[in-house]
């Protein structure tokens, strides 16, 4: 590992399905205003790719290498949604090198045999409810054309989402953890993300906002306050090990 006591931490963030890294570009302007680094990085594309092992594999190595450029010694992953599920298993991965913090914003919790509220047999009708009440342009939901074209991602990535809670659900015990749930998310609630008590015997920090699924409407601030906390847990285990 490399770095300082000082060094600021890594930041990489993973997505929500079917948003590329636009629900989390909030994250570059607040890494920076920390002296950070905002590492944006995908889900895995398939469940192909996952299952290989392919898809972990370039994570550690992205993480690695960007740590080693900015001279990190420790390592936040911020996880949307199902990006929530893809930061507790590369943080299983990453720890053996770096003190690593996840922070999950409206992650969806796995119950014991891994299932998660998803839209992977979801038809194109209540994919486009669920869109629209997210506030998705109406215009693009009432084109059968393009409608088809979003809920075929949409339904896509929820199967791989499908594939990232079971083996979340295999971890036992993810870790510390703090969970930003959002009370305007219809999907996922913030009675679900409470579940993550359960999973989480480290302590589970627990942030409710208002907001959207996407995080519309919610406060500027409030996303601040989340990462200031992973920030700091991970500077703890630092100055701890240190």
């Amino acid at each position: 590992m490399s770095g300082s006591a000082g060094a600021a931490p890594l930041i990489a963030s993973f997505p929500a399905a079917g948003a590329g890294s636009t629900s989390l570009a909030w994250l570059t302007p607040i890494a920076a205003a920390r002296g950070a680094q905002h590492l944006p990085l995908a889900t895995p594309s398939s469940t192909a790719e996952f299952h290989s092992g392919r898809w972990l594999d370039a994570v550690v190595d992205a993480v690695g290498g960007a740590a080693g450029r900015t001279g990190a010694d420790s390592v936040v992953l911020v996880g949307h949604s199902m990006g929530g599920l893809a930061a507790l298993l590369a943080a299983r991965a990453l720890r053996a090198d770096f003190p690593v913090g996840v922070l999950g914003i409206n992650p969806p919790c796995p119950d014991a045999e891994g299932r998660i509220p998803t839209m992977s047999a979801s038809d194109d009708a209540e994919i486009a409810r669920i869109l629209g009440g997210d506030g998705f342009p109406a215009e693009l939901l009432d084109d059968e054309e393009l409608l088809a074209e979003v809920a075929d991602g949409v339904r896509a990535d929820a199967e791989v989402a499908d594939e990232l809670a079971v083996r979340v659900a295999g971890m036992g015990d993810v870790g510390p953890l703090c969970v930003l749930a959002t009370r305007g998310d219809a999907f996922i609630g913030v009675r679900h993300c409470l579940r993550w008590r359960e999973r989480s015997r480290s302590g589970l920090d627990l942030i409710e906002a208002d907001g959207s699924h996407m995080l519309t409407g919610t406060p500027g601030h409030i996303l601040e306050r989340a990462v200031d906390s992973v920030v700091a847990s991970v500077r703890r285990d630092v100055a701890w090990r240190s």
